[in-house]
């Protein structure tokens, strides 16, 4: 399996958010987690939203639920293409069909739920949490 560059402070930051049953805006996240992207310029834009991407897939890869389900826009909601890619990357995790699930809103909070129910075991974050991976 390939390596998978993965922003520690990022990946930190959305853990300890999870283990709190919390969600968390772009801006504030980038804020939070001291990755010091400038939102004005469209490539750190573009950059973090890669960042997230990665966390997630490297977790998805490794049988954890993906930890960008927890990063929403001000309203709530992500885009339909975030919801597509996080659908994507759970599809063979969850055997996810496209008959039953569909990359909404019901299915977000779905994830969600699912990545706080993980962090919030103790061995999981134990074994797989900040400095342990």
């Amino acid at each position: 399996m390939d390596e998978i560059y993965v922003n520690r402070e990022i990946r930190e930051t959305l853990i300890d958010l999870a283990v709190k049953n919390k969600t968390v805006t772009y801006a504030r996240l980038n804020t939070s987690s001291d990755s010091g992207y400038n939102f004005q310029e469209p490539e750190d834009r573009e950059s973090f939203a890669e960042d997230i991407e990665a966390i997630s897939l490297s977790e998805v890869k490794n049988g954890r639920p993906p930890l960008g389900a927890v990063v929403v826009y001000k309203s709530g909601s992500v885009s339909k293409p975030i919801l597509e890619s996080l659908y994507n990357m759970c599809e063979e995790l969850y055997d996810l069909s496209p008959e039953t699930t569909k990359p909404n809103a019901k299915f977000l909070k779905t994830l969600q739920a699912k990545c706080h129910e993980f962090w919030q075991e103790t061995e999981n974050y134990k074994n797989f949490g900040p400095k342990k991976w």
